[in-house]
């Protein structure tokens, strides 16, 4: 009976153990798999690395050959693998866009990628980063005809063709007037608006000028039923024409902060704005809701802004420092505040036996004393030379 009960058991046992290793087996079956893309294997010593032209991080000289912020780093990673594996190597730059570039690394195409590129959640899902070598912001690009300030932008504002148009309506209506009021006063009211064409046409002016402002000293009252029609016409429509001279005066006086559209992001929202497709600054803006229109490349964009079919560029803020000081600076000025925090570093991918030396060769490169002047020269910024 023992001897039956003990074999029952070691049954119900055995049952059990070949359950749980089916179900085990089963679950593996249905698992996803992932697979983790590795990188080139640098055969024939050659070192893939994908960029594109983001100056000052990345571009072409007048021969062709690759310089930048970027490059440099990456020059002096290759000198760090060859004093790590005692081997030469030489490096391939392929010309790529943001998106196939990103997309080359995630899957093992090139052994790196070096340009502007910046880290965040998403591509860190993606990809694996090096070590940040610089930190910056987003920058704002707007029109430079547009941040006129002082007593200039009051006067060019006052000298505006919308100023001077509404100057020049204001006056030519209260001369029609002042000549209609002559006409009927000429001959029944010979002290008032007699003398000559010249003579009554300058009282009637006068009367016009202090009859719409109100003030109405009474040295000159017209007599004739004409005269006092038109008074009584001039009068009230002095009610709509004081109204609008006043708002003109108004707008002039605040059209240089009227001009000033943007001065900072929270400006974005009620501006027209162009950024490159792709870019972190595309998706800062798409996280807040701000319309942006999509450009290929910060060059695209800026002539937007230089053509007025936008009101401000969102950028990297170095990136945007380095075009308009070059190429834009009499069009397009870059405000000062940065805002959104940019981490720049080297895309590899996942799992990339690559990134130590990496980091090391950032890390001695970056914390040498002469890479300050490196970078500000890069920058195109003022060395303490």
């Amino acid at each position: 009976m023992l001897h039956s009960i003990s074999q029952q058991r070691r049954e119900l046992c055995w049952y059990w153990r070949r359950s749980l290793a089916s179900a085990a087996l089963a679950l593996l079956a249905v698992a996803p798999t992932t697979s983790i893309a590795q990188p080139t294997t640098l055969t024939d010593g050659v070192l893939l690395v994908a960029t594109r032209e983001v100056p000052p991080f990345a571009m072409r000289d007048e021969q062709g050959v690759w310089r930048g912020i970027s490059i440099e780093l990456t020059e002096a990673f290759r000198r760090e693998l060859e004093k790590t594996t005692g081997d030469v190597y030489t490096i391939e730059y392929r010309d790529m866009g943001i998106e196939p570039m990103l997309a080359a690394v995630e899957n093992g195409e090139v052994d790196m990628a070096a340009a502007a590129i910046t880290v965040n959640f998403e591509r860190e899902k993606r990809l694996d980063f090096s070590h940040a070598f610089h930190s910056s912001g987003l920058g704002i690009a707007a029109g430079a005809g547009d941040r006129v300030t002082g007593l200039f932008g009051l006067v060019r504002s006052i000298l505006s063709p919308t100023f001077l148009g509404v100057v020049a309506a204001l006056l030519s209506t209260m001369l029609a007037t002042g000549v209609a009021i002559y006409y009927f006063e000429r001959h029944v009211n010979r002290e008032q608006f007699g003398g000559g064409f010249f003579r009554g046409v300058a009282s009637g002016l006068w009367w016009s000028a202090v009859t719409l402002t109100t003030v109405g000293y009474g040295d000159k009252v017209p007599k004739s039923p004409a005269g006092r029609f038109i008074g009584l016409l001039w009068m009230f429509s002095g009610l709509f024409i004081i109204a609008s001279f006043t708002a003109a005066i108004t707008s002039a006086l605040t059209l240089t902060q009227l001009r000033s559209r943007i001065n900072g992001p929270a400006d974005l929202p009620r501006a027209r704005v162009a950024t490159v497709e792709g870019s972190t600054s595309a998706a800062y803006l798409r996280a807040r809701r701000i319309y942006a229109r999509g450009e290929p490349d910060i060059d695209a964009a800026l002539e937007d802004l230089i053509e007025g079919r936008v009101d401000a560029v969102v950028y990297d803020a170095p990136v945007l420092r380095y075009e308009v000081h070059n190429r834009f600076e009499e069009e397009v000025v870059v405000l000062p505040a940065e805002f959104e925090r940019q981490d720049y570093a080297f895309a590899l991918p996942p799992n990339s036996p690559l990134r130590e030396t990496v980091n090391q060769a950032l890390l001695r490169t970056t914390s040498d004393a002469d890479w300050s002047d490196s970078l500000a020269r890069l920058l195109g910024e003022p060395t303490l030379e």
